[in-house]
């Protein structure tokens, strides 16, 4: 009986402790495996050395990834409006101005006409009336002098 008691409790513990899948929270969206480096002594990071300073790449993820410095620590989002297919074209957001904070889903059809506007800082939406209102995250863990992206 201790046995199967044992067999049945690390059963459960395995199952509860296991890996968290946010991927259901964004439909829209394919999963991607991303083992992205950025090394912050590059030049091409000089913005992320600064409070509130972004980095576009739009080389990893589905459509991108958009890291932001935090103050205290990094962020990163996937650069594909959630409330969209992720395969249409004006899905991917896109920064109006180099270092803005914002990123905005070209695709007008859901958001009454106007292009819907995302914090770099918080993920949120900043557009009223949208069905998924923050952009996906990625794990970001700084070391060495280095961010890395795993996902």
């Amino acid at each position: 009986m201790k046995k199967i008691f044992l067999i049945l409790f690390t059963i459960i513990i395995t199952i509860s402790c296991s890996k968290s899948n946010n991927d259901n929270n964004y439909p829209n969206i394919p999963v991607v495996n991303i083992n992205f480096d950025l090394n912050l002594n590059l030049p091409s990071a000089n913005d992320l050395r600064v409070p509130n300073g972004t980095y576009i790449d739009y080389n990893h993820g589905y459509n991108g990834i958009a890291i932001v410095n935090n103050v205290r620590y990094y962020s990163a989002w996937e650069l594909t409006c959630p409330d969209h297919n992720a395969a249409t074209p004006c899905s991917k957001l896109v920064q109006k101005k180099k270092n803005d904070i914002y990123v905005y889903c070209q695709c007008k059809d859901k958001h009454n006409g106007q292009e819907a506007q995302f914090s770099l800082i918080t993920g949120q939406s900043m557009t009223p009336g949208l069905k998924y209102v923050q952009l996906k995250p990625y794990p970001v863990y700084e070391s060495n002098g280095a961010l890395r992206i795993r996902y």
